[in-house]
């Protein structure tokens, strides 16, 4: 009996330990130049889900094209002009659908984008045929409820990923908002100072000049 549990719990850790390290993998980021597309391919079958987040990290006003295609060149997403996005759909018919980050638009400057995918290829799948077996060993189905786990775990540890990326691109925003309020109210408090003073000038020389004439 504690030899099965031994082996039980490593296998809750092996494959806990696999989730961590492939959740970092579903997390890309790549580079769009000025006037360029990148296109990325991923094969579903009816009824496939596919969940899909971006975020534009750095460059120019922060905003970029998307469109995903279905197998048949038709456009099923249409973002435009935007810094990020967080969508998912399920597969009507079976194919390669392709979704394309476009930097064609804005301001003529190199971007930084980084997307997160969750496609059939990173989850998880209980056939029947392996719940049939797991009915005879329990084993079998502790795994099962592992994997099933595992798979919640990477989705919620990609979508933290994903809300601290935002989360620093807000940040940078504020502080950057933050400096420029604070420059401009010391340049509105120099220029009202300024003016102060040569209002206080211009009526002490407008007081004395009419003290001479009533002397003279």
């Amino acid at each position: 009996m504690w030899s099965r549990r031994t082996f039980c719990l490593a296998t809750a850790l092996a494959v806990l330990l696999v989730a961590s390290c492939a959740s970092a993998s579903n997390t890309f980021t790549i580079r769009l130049p000025n006037h360029a597309e990148q296109c990325f391919t991923e094969p579903l079958r009816p009824k496939d889900r596919l969940d899909l987040s971006y975020e534009v990290e750095d460059g120019g006003s922060l905003d970029i094209d998307f469109v995903l295609y279905a197998p048949n060149s038709r456009p099923l997403h249409t973002v435009k002009g935007e810094s990020d996005a967080t969508f998912g759909f399920n597969a009507e018919i079976e194919g390669n659908y392709v979704y394309c980050f476009s930097n064609k638009r804005g301001a003529a400057a190199e971007k930084r984008v980084s997307f997160t995918v969750h496609g059939p290829d990173e989850k998880w799948k209980i056939e029947e045929r392996e719940m049939k077996e797991s009915i005879d060993d329990p084993t079998e189905h502790l795994q099962s409820e592992i994997r099933v786990l595992a798979g919640s775990i990477r989705a919620v540890r990609d979508e933290h990923a994903y809300l601290m990326q935002r989360e620093k691109r807000h940040r940078k925003t504020a502080e950057s908002t933050n400096s420029r309020v604070i420059f401009w109210s010391l340049v509105q408090m120099a220029l009202l100072i300024a003016v102060c003073g040569f209002q206080i000038t211009y009526l002490k020389r407008f007081f004395e000049s009419r003290t001479n004439r009533s002397t003279i």
